[in-house]
């Protein structure tokens, strides 16, 4: 068989009907496709199996690099390249090879490789960032929430000094560096230290959820405390006298001194009267309530202790709820927020409230209070009235602890309506201004 030369291989005219194969010597043969396209294949036999495998086209340059791999995965061979390829191959079949199938294992080899690197770039590529974690956090779990402002509030000022890493790697001491960052840059009065720990509360949260939807394995704060930091909580010991109870309700009855909106100061009065949480209160909808009985059923989803509670009500919350049904009545929530639809008012809207009068001097013989200390308030003025200590706590439905919640079950529903009952005339009677001598125990 005759060699080729590359006039040969630029000037081979096809057969419109067939292939025409132009041999080389050592199974290399030029074939001409009917529509032009030429290719170079090398035939032979191993093991008793004949094969014919295509190396690449033919191109008159060939391929750049110095090997046979290199020309291989090129695709495309001078007739040198070609010949090269084909003497390889022949001296590997001497040596009990099958170059076409270990190159074609090799290619499947690299192929995998490859596919496994697509892989991990992908899951690289899908792997959230402390920001994308944060917003994953607030969609999934706090949509909704009236919380979630200022959980938001809080994450995103984590993720200003560390919203660009992957959560995945994000180290303890990253966490660390950036709330004491934070602490620091926290100005004057504005207690750093407490917001402090409350970027941490919520970041171990956001820790926790990214745990469970493994986009890391373990949360490498979990273990962080807000000591860590000198950021424990300020616990609030405030307690009121009756009497300061009755001078903020005077204060509220007055348009001058109050300006705030008829739903924010019933809210107010029905946590003075109640001992009820904030949320429980302004979250509480017309349907928890029947009014001629004075009953209020919060059920067990919407308390702190995810158990349903009863609230006997005094004639004097009766009356409140009574003059809020021709404001709110005819919507879900009692307390339902003036300015967004469908919505009941915020917790901190009320205690605002009460803060703003505080501002504005219109309570200056009362004692600094949030509206969580009307709760401590009634809890701790209740045995003043001549009532059982651990009645507030009943009303206030703690779970009750030691010897007592093992063996007492009785709910003293009597007791807790003569209590609140005792409670709102005390404090009715206070506000009118009538001639009694106030006394109370040392809280």
């Amino acid at each position: 068989m005759g060699k080729l030369a590359v006039v040969t291989c630029e000037t081979a005219k096809p057969d419109p009907k067939r292939d025409r194969l132009l041999g080389d010597g050592d199974g290399l043969f030029l074939r001409v496709r009917p529509h032009g396209t030429k290719t170079w294949a090398i035939e032979f036999e191993f093991q008793g199996k004949r094969t014919k495998y295509t190396i690449g086209g033919y191109s008159r340059d060939g391929a750049p690099g110095e090997s046979i791999s290199d020309w291989l995965r090129h695709g495309q061979q001078s007739l040198t390249q070609a010949r090269s390829i084909a003497g390889n191959w022949k001296a590997a079949r001497r040596g009990g090879h099958d170059p076409a199938a270990e190159w074609e294992a090799l290619l499947s080899k690299e192929r995998g490789i490859a596919t496994e690197k697509q892989v991990a770039l992908e899951a690289e590529r899908k792997q959230p960032t402390v920001k994308e974690a944060i917003e994953s956090f607030m969609q999934k779990i706090m949509a909704g929430k009236k919380s979630a402002p200022a959980i938001q509030y809080r994450l995103n000022r984590l993720a200003v000094i560390i919203g660009e890493h992957k959560i995945r790697d994000v180290t303890r001491q990253h966490v660390i560096t950036a709330l004491d960052t934070i602490a620091v840059g926290q100005r004057e009065g504005q207690t750093a230290k407490q917001l402090t720990g409350e970027i941490l509360t919520q970041a171990k949260r956001l820790w926790r959820f990214a745990a469970e939807r493994e986009w890391l394995t373990d949360s490498p704060i979990e273990k962080l405390t807000r000591a860590t930091f000198d950021a424990k909580p300020t616990k609030r010991d405030v307690t009121l006298r009756l009497d300061e109870l009755a001078v903020i309700w005077r204060t509220l009855d007055h348009p001058e001194q109050c300006k705030s909106d008829p739903v924010t100061i019933a809210a107010m009065k029905l946590l003075i009267l109640t001992g009820q949480r904030e949320s429980e209160v302004c979250d509480a909808e017309w349907t928890e309530f029947e009014l001629t009985a004075g009953l209020w059923k919060i059920p067990a989803e919407r308390t702190k202790t995810k158990r349903a509670h009863l609230v006997h009500l005094a004639p004097q919350a009766v009356a409140i709820l009574e003059a809020l049904k021709p404001i709110t009545g005819k919507k879900s929530h009692v307390f339902a927020s003036p300015l967004r639809d469908g919505q009941a008012i915020y917790g901190r809207a009320v205690n605002n409230s009460l803060l703003t009068m505080f501002k504005r001097g219109k309570l200056p013989n009362v004692s600094r209070c949030h509206v969580h200390d009307f709760r401590r308030t009634l809890i701790t003025r209740l045995p003043d009235l001549g009532f059982e200590p651990f009645l507030g706590h009943k009303i206030a439905n703690h779970v009750m602890s030691g010897v007592f919640a093992h063996y007492n079950h009785n709910t003293y529903e009597e007791q807790r309506k003569a209590a609140l009952t005792a409670w709102a005339e005390r404090i009715e009677t206070l506000t009118a201004g009538a001639n009694v001598t106030q006394l109370h125990r040392a809280a």
